[in-house]
């Protein structure tokens, strides 16, 4: 099972991002969650919460995908949030010794961002989901 994790700031291009990881994990045939949240700084929070829930339920998440948008305004606060999202994130992926596939986009320019959310550029979400998918096989196949 994977998780995806999708910020609702810029919702319209989040949902594309989700939509791709999801949509590579269905092609797949890999189980997948959905869990939204209010934007990226919250993201890597929900995933620890979720990692923790489902180790006490006996389950298991193999991997989760993060999908955010941070768009450049006229203040510091987006290198502050793409930044610490980014720390985050790795801080749990290693701390779990879990994969996360951070799409979590930080562009200047809303069209940045629609490029790659399913745009000229690709789908950043998908790309993020065949990453964990990669590190996943190669974890079982090396048996790390």
């Amino acid at each position: 099972m994977i998780l995806i994790v999708q910020s609702l700031w810029n919702k319209s291009i989040t949902t594309e991002l989700a939509l791709g990881a999801q949509n590579f994990l269905k092609n797949r045939e890999i189980d997948c969650e959905i869990i939204k949240v209010p934007g990226a700084l919250e993201i890597p929070l929900a995933i620890q919460w979720a990692f923790d829930r489902a180790k006490h339920e006996q389950s298991t998440f193999e991997g989760a995908v993060a999908c955010g948008v941070v768009l450049k305004g006229d203040t510091y606060h987006f290198e502050i949030v793409a930044n610490e999202s980014a720390r985050a994130l790795t801080e749990i992926s290693l701390a779990l010794r879990l994969p996360i596939g951070n799409a979590i986009l930080a562009c200047y320019e809303v069209q940045q961002a629609l490029d790659r959310a399913g745009g000229k550029l690709g789908n950043k979400g998908l790309e993020a989901a065949a990453a964990i998918v990669d590190m996943i096989d190669l974890k079982k196949t090396r048996n790390y």
